[in-house]
């Protein structure tokens, strides 16, 4: 290693030290994906015991269950469409195996955002974080939110309810996304999703009990994930 490489490696190693010490950590942008790029996707491990207030075992159960097809379809089309790819193939079948893989992907990554944000023991929002500081300076009161988000969640047709962050301005809103990958602001952050399809809630609900079922998902909510996300 040369001098200059080597004045380069201990100052980048400084900046590091200090913004650990200071707990802080490096700009995301600037941070590298780890392992190797065509790894396939694993589902994660979600445990939610016997099941969650307001959510049955079997709903629950049956929940993790079709979000894992999500992560197996996902590694299958991501193979097809890169092995088509690269056979310069672009058939009306490659094209949609394309437009399917949109919809897996989103699915998968989705129900995690979802799963991750949801806990038997969640914690309430903090009043004096930014993003519930945020949420007043929008809408007025976290209430006035909450009523949005709702009338958003149960709006309808099949998707997601999400509450999202332009990170390009900090802007909030509430935004509806059809399916998993329609309708969706490009650009935008996910910070709260809230899976509506019909298999979130039939089992325990029933058909018309939507309304019902985001009210018993509202204190499952843990805002602790949520604000970490903004």
């Amino acid at each position: 290693m040369d001098r200059r490489t080597l004045l380069g490696t201990l100052a980048a190693g400084a900046v590091g030290a200090g913004l650990h010490a200071k707990g802080l950590s490096p700009d995301p942008t600037d941070v590298k994906p780890t392992g190797h790029p065509l790894a396939e996707y694993a589902p994660r491990a979600f445990d939610f015991g016997t099941g969650l207030t307001g959510l049955g075992k079997e709903l629950v159960a049956e929940h993790l269950t079709l979000y894992k097809g999500y992560v197996t379809r996902t590694n299958a089309l991501l193979k097809d469409v890169l092995a088509a790819e690269k056979e310069g193939k672009a058939s009306p079948m490659v094209q949609e195996l394309r437009r399917r893989l949109g919809f897996e992907f989103s699915g998968m990554r989705l129900h995690e955002l979802y799963f991750e944000a949801i806990s038997q023991h969640a914690a309430k929002p903090s009043s004096t974080h930014p993003l519930h500081q945020a949420i007043a300076g929008t809408w007025g009161s976290f209430d006035a939110w909450w009523a949005a988000f709702k009338a958003t969640c149960t709006m309808p047709g099949i998707g997601w309810g999400a509450l999202v962050k332009d990170p390009v301005t900090g802007r909030l809103m509430n935004a509806w996304f059809q399916d998993h990958e329609n309708a969706v602001a490009v650009g935008t952050q996910p910070l709260l999703v809230v899976d509506v399809w019909e298999h979130a809630y039939v089992k325990d609900y029933g058909a018309t009990g939507r309304a019902k079922y985001v009210d018993a998902v509202k204190p499952l909510i843990d805002w602790r994930v949520i604000e970490k996300r903004f």
